[in-house]
């Protein structure tokens, strides 16, 4: 229900788009910056965020009412946990689309447009979605193997803020908040796997695009 109520939010802001007084286009790259993932503070293994980055097509549209504008992205992202010694590497295809407000400062806005920005994030998983991890077992060095499985596909919340410098060069800082769990940990006993441990993994992410 919440992707479906998403996928008409999205039809909706891109109906818009061709009522606006400006459209364009760009390339967005950056860095991906994960926070370590809920819920697994009281694993054996340690489990900590990592650096990632993404780079994507964006188109951005001024909308009529003043200061109101609409960017989409279509962006290729790899995300970052360690556990253990391994890494696990999250490889997504993400889709967000922001509500923007460029803030009104006459003197500043001939050379830079600070906006805010929120609005919802698709992504779906296009890489591994399970991971087999070799573990020790405390009670003699055996060895056993946890998994850690990420979701097929995610609905999250963007918050941001940035500026245009020169009307082409964007500036981003964005934060990522996960509306539902993003991945799952099953962490071996003396038998078997317990049940998992579902965790939610909310990334800061920070970009540079040319806009066209």
């Amino acid at each position: 229900m919440k992707k479906f109520f998403g996928i008409l939010l999205t039809l909706a802001l891109f109906a818009a788009a061709p009522a606006a007084s400006q459209i364009n286009w760009g390339i967005k790259a950056g860095v991906n910056s994960a926070e370590k993932p809920s819920n697994l503070g009281d694993m054996k293994t340690t489990v900590k965020g990592d650096q990632g980055w993404f780079v994507g097509p964006m188109v951005k549209a001024t909308l009529p009412i003043v200061g109101l504008g609409v960017e989409a992205n279509l962006l290729y992202s790899q995300t970052n946990t360690e556990v253990g010694s391994e890494t696990i590497k999250s490889k997504c295809v993400d889709l967000p689309v922001y509500l923007r407000y460029e803030l009104s400062l006459p003197v500043v806005n001939k050379f830079l447009e600070p906006f805010v920005a929120a609005g919802p994030q698709w992504s779906w998983n296009i890489g591994d979605k399970t991971f087999s991890l070799t573990d020790m077992l405390p009670d003699g060095g055996q060895e056993a193997l946890s998994q850690y499985t990420l979701r097929s596909s995610n609905l999250s919340l963007n918050l941001g803020l940035g500026a245009v410098v020169l009307d082409h060069v964007q500036l981003h800082v964005n934060y990522n908040i996960a509306l539902g769990s993003t991945s799952e940990y099953s962490e071996p006993t003396q038998a078997a796997l317990n049940l998992a441990t579902k965790s939610k993994t909310n990334t800061w992410q920070f970009s540079l695009a040319y806009i066209f």
